[in-house]
C-alpha cells in the first residue's frame, strides 16, 4: 500500500493529461488554418497541359480542410483567362475572392470588373464564376460598357467571355451614330 497512493495519483494525472490533449487536438484539427501564403504570386493554371488561366495575387492563402477547402484572395487580384489556343480571352479583376475546390465556384467582390476581347466590360461589386459550366453570375447592380451603350442592371446571367448575357432589371444609355434615326427615337419624324 506504501506505492498504492502515488500510483492512483499518476494514474489520475495521465487520465486527466490524455483527455487535455485529445480536447486540444480536437480544438487544433478543427480550425481552419492556412497551408499556404503568398506574397504578390502569380500563378499559372492549365489543363491537358494548355494554359487556362494567369492569376496574379497581391495575398494568396491556400486552406485544405476536408469540408471547406479553398483559395482565398485579397488586396487585389488579376485573372486573365485563356481560350482553348492558349490566346487571352478574357480578365478578371477585383479586390477580394475566393475559390471554393469542390464547387470549382469562384467568388470576386469588391471593385469587379470583368472584361472580354472586344473590349466590353462589366463593373460590379460581386460576381460569381461557376468553372465547370462556365457560368457567370450575380444578382447585385452591374453596368456594362460596350462601343454601342452603357448598361444598367440589377442581376446579369453570362459566360466566362461575357458574350451571352442576360441581363435582370435593365436601364441604360444607346448611343446612335445616324441623326435621322436619333430624331425618329425622340419622336419627331423629318424627311430626309
Amino acid at each position: 500500500m506504501k506505492y498504492g497512493i502515488p500510483a492512483i495519483l499518476m494514474a489520475g494525472i495521465l487520465f486527466s493529461c490524455k483527455n487535455d490533449i485529445e480536447e486540444i487536438k480536437a480544438l487544433t484539427d478543427d480550425r481552419d488554418l492556412a497551408v499556404q501564403m503568398v506574397e504578390d504570386g502569380v500563378f499559372y493554371y492549365t489543363s491537358k497541359g494548355k494554359l487556362t488561366n494567369r492569376l496574379e495575387a497581391a495575398h494568396l492563402e491556400r486552406f485544405e480542410s476536408e469540408e471547406n477547402a479553398r483559395i482565398e484572395v485579397s488586396g487585389g487580384f488579376t485573372l486573365t483567362l485563356f481560350d482553348s489556343l492558349e490566346r487571352e480571352d478574357g480578365i478578371l479583376k477585383a479586390m477580394k475572392g475566393t475559390f471554393w475546390d469542390k464547387e470549382t465556384r469562384l467568388v470576386a467582390s469588391e471593385d469587379v470588373e470583368l472584361q472580354n476581347k472586344e473590349g466590353d466590360l462589366l463593373e460590379t461589386e460581386e460576381l460569381i464564376f461557376v468553372q465547370d459550366s462556365d457560368l457567370v453570375y450575380t444578382d447585385k447592380h452591374v453596368t456594362i460598357t460596350t462601343k454601342e451603350a452603357i448598361i444598367r442592371g440589377k442581376g446579369l446571367i453570362t459566360d466566362s467571355q461575357f458574350k451571352k448575357r442576360q441581363i435582370k432589371k435593365v436601364t441604360g444609355t444607346l448611343y446612335i451614330d445616324d441623326p435621322i434615326q436619333s430624331d425618329t427615337l425622340n419622336g419627331s419624324t423629318q424627311n430626309p
